[in-house]
């Protein structure tokens, strides 16, 4: 019989994002870049995660 945490037992990661960008394609790759690129030209720093779920991009 398997042996379950409860939700105290359990420790998880969290890391925070101002964009998530699902899928790794050129339209996902190339707007997260943009995004990227749009806030340095405001002096500004955003964080971008591009989410993928095949095995590389």
């Amino acid at each position: 019989m398997p042996t379950f945490l409860s939700d105290d037992e359990v420790t998880r990661e969290a890391i925070e994002y101002d964009v998530v960008i699902v899928g790794g394609g050129p339209a996902g790759l190339s707007a997260a870049i943009r995004l990227k690129q749009l806030a340095a030209e405001q002096g500004a720093e955003i964080g971008v995660c591009v989410l993928e779920k095949g095995s590389e991009i």
